[in-house]
């Protein structure tokens, strides 16, 4: 049976929605732009580096004894939830960070049983659905990114005194700070961690924010850093 998880509630277990025929999983266009110019062959092509958000259609089934009733516990669910991990079963070890983008009509095929489909709009890329923290008490380990793009890591870093910390060639340096450092590379953010209060620290950062490219990554640090841990976001095109 075919079912989904979406906002921390099942498909199935929590609804009775049979979902028709398994979804298409788009990947996620490129952002390019083409550029012609007179007198020239071919065009000038500009690319972003991003991508763009992809969308998926689920159709399902429902058969309720209190249909009406069903559907409306069924809206309540989908279109307050906001964005939210959609993890189907058949891919449960992945998960979209996404969104219900449609009115959701039902169609009364029946006085018990409805039909519908759902439309998701979800960020471009899958995301790992466990993502095990990598803690590092040592200097010049590697990790291996197992996935099909770069990832964005939250990165919490303690100091007693200025550090710096590099993961391949990207230099990080921290300045004037001691206690537990949070770079947060999806947010482009940075925050002190001192009993129990979080704070801005973006000023005592220098460097671009740390990601980890596919395959290999070492990383080192030196001076006041003590130890790193990474919650590593792991994704896939």
């Amino acid at each position: 049976m075919i079912s989904f998880n979406f906002a921390e509630k099942n498909s199935y277990k929590n609804f009775g929605i049979i979902i028709s025929k398994r979804p298409n999983l788009p990947s996620p266009k490129r952002r390019v732009s083409y550029i012609d110019i007179p007198g020239r062959d071919s065009s000038l092509t500009y690319d972003e580096r991003t991508y763009e958000n992809i969308t998926i259609g689920v159709e399902c089934k429902v058969k309720d004894e209190n249909l009406l009733d069903k559907i409306d516990e069924i809206k309540a669910w989908l279109l307050s939830a906001g964005e939210g991990n959609l993890i189907f079963s058949f891919n449960d070890n992945k998960k979209y960070k996404a969104q219900v983008v449609n009115s959701i009509d039902f169609s009364q095929i029946a006085k018990k049983f409805s039909e519908f489909i759902i439309v998701f709009n979800c960020r471009p890329f899958k995301y790992a659905s466990i993502n095990n923290n990598i803690i590092l008490n040592q200097s010049g380990t590697s990790i291996i990114n197992p996935g099909s793009i770069y990832s964005k890591p939250i990165i919490r870093v303690t100091c007693n005194e200025d550090g710096e910390f590099k993961i391949n060639e990207n230099k990080i340096e921290i300045i004037d700070f001691t206690g537990t450092l949070i770079i947060d590379s999806e947010l482009e953010e940075a925050f002190s961690y001192r009993e129990g209060e979080i704070s801005n620290a973006s000023n005592n950062i220098s460097g671009e924010f740390p990601k980890l490219d596919v395959g290999d990554n070492l990383i080192s640090f030196s001076g006041g850093i003590s130890k790193i841990e990474i919650t590593p976001n792991w994704r896939w095109l």
